[in-house]
């Protein structure tokens, strides 16, 4: 039956050699798995994966025209997938296929809505990087009010009706994982976070230190505001509320002069944002019908 099978989609835009030596991983698996299809998404490389792979059985090849990018890749494979049951993972010998793999059953028996491989790193990784996920981590924990342990592993497992839900939010880009995992907490749904291993990639990391901080920032608050208007507009008004009443206060007390044009001001923005949230909450609510 097609819901016994499982998949794992693959974004392949990596050196030839690397991804031979990943290929070997698939092969050994393959030998004592038959009930996974390895979803290859070939995502503009100079060299054809069609002759490295051969034919070999329960492996897809899906070409991208040109380089999409990661999140498309993921996006493209996933639709492709005949199976609910879906892993993903990167071909730069990073994780650990062999404990992705491992992992399929337990996911379909407890009825996960996300599983999550968090990185038990084997090497010493660079310390501004180190520093960035940790404030990413706590500062997405914080707004989503949810403890998010890694929240752009690109080690998963779920399933596909989940993802196509939200497919249309999530970037074309390495973002992918990271939006994935806060939609997830924003339809009150589980993650489950599973040590794994974590090696030092084939390659150089397309991760941007100056960049990628800014842009994980933007992408927190835009997925927070998409599922959560009302506590984002809400939060901004009821602030400029209350800074308007202080203002008044204290100017009467401190200057013996009210200051109502800045209060006026400070106020009416603070409803403004108020009616803000409760139009985007009425376009959410819409949304989920």
């Amino acid at each position: 039956m097609v819901d016994q099978r499982f998949s794992v989609v693959i974004p392949v835009f990596e050196k030839k050699e690397n991804f031979i030596s990943f290929y070997q991983i698939i092969k050994k698996i393959l030998l004592d798995r038959t009930d996974i299809d390895f979803i290859l998404v070939d995502d503009g490389n100079d060299f054809n994966l069609h002759e490295i792979i051969n034919n070999q059985k329960n492996i897809v090849i899906v070409n991208n025209a040109k380089n999409l990018g990661y999140g498309a890749s993921i996006k493209k494979g996933v639709n492709f997938s005949k199976n609910e049951i879906i892993g993903i993972i990167d071909c730069d010998n990073s994780y650990d296929l062999t404990h992705l793999v491992k992992l399929f059953s337990d996911f379909r028996k407890l009825k996960w809505s996300l599983l999550v491989g968090k990185r038990n790193f084997k090497y010493k990784d660079n310390y501004f990087k180190i520093l960035f996920r940790k404030i990413i981590n706590k500062l997405s924990s914080k707004i989503f009010d949810y403890k998010i342990e890694d929240i752009n592993s690109g080690f998963r497992i779920f399933k596909k009706s989940d993802f196509l839900i939200d497919k249309n939010i999530y970037s074309d880009k390495f973002s992918l994982s990271s939006t994935q995992t806060l939609c997830t907490i924003s339809r009150n749904k589980d993650i489950k976070y599973v040590d794994t291993g974590y090696f030092k990639r084939h390659g150089s990391s397309k991760i941007n230190i100056i960049l990628d901080p800014f842009r994980f920032l933007y992408l927190i608050f835009k997925i927070f505001l998409f599922f959560s208007p009302m506590k984002f507009f809400g939060s901004i008004g009821l602030f400029f509320i209350i800074l308007s009443f202080l203002i008044l206060i204290f100017s009467f007390i401190l200057l013996q002069n009210i200051l109502d044009t800045t209060f006026l001001i400070l106020f009416i923005a603070g409803i403004n944002f108020i009616f803000f949230g409760l139009i985007g909450e009425i376009i959410r609510v819409h949304n989920l019908k």
